[in-house]
């Protein structure tokens, strides 16, 4: 058993430290929370699909397990959800003055993005990580041990 919590710690370790580009591939995405819910009108319609403010972010997870989450480079984006995931549009600064402007109100003034939210998985896996610990210093001893 005490080999057992080992051996486990190590590969979730070595799972979540792998070099970057290959977190790309399997565990890392692109995701988009909601910031604003823009009215379905002509006006905020791209191809057919209604439009909302979000603000994107990355998303590194292990087993569908969220473990940590940072910003990326396009913050605010307008996207719609689609089959294969988002289609969105970055905004700069421009094209959000812009929208401010069309929507009388700043739809960004009081987001702060919260990791914390997306992270909820760092707990887990540390708990097991300091039980693997805990068990391998402390737990009982085989009984060849004590012959």
């Amino acid at each position: 058993m005490r080999y057992l919590t080992v051996i486990i710690g190590v590969f979730m370790l070595i799972a979540v430290s792998q070099p970057a580009e290959a977190r790309k591939r399997g565990t890392t995405n692109q995701e988009i929370a909601l910031v604003e819910n823009l009215p379905d009108t002509d006006e905020y319609q791209i191809e057919g699909s209604y439009v909302d403010v979000g603000y994107m972010y990355e998303s590194t997870s292990l087993w569908f397990v969220p473990l940590w989450a940072e910003e990326t480079t396009e913050t605010f984006v307008l996207y719609t959800e689609t089959e294969d995931g988002y289609s969105y549009l970055p905004l700069d600064e421009a094209e959000l003055s812009q929208l401010k402007a069309t929507l009388g109100s700043d739809p960004t003034e009081g987001y702060s993005f919260s990791r914390w939210k997306h992270m909820w998985g760092v707990f887990p896996a540390g708990l097991l990580i300091l039980w693997g610990i805990y068990s391998t210093l402390f737990g009982k001893k085989d009984e060849e041990d004590e012959a």
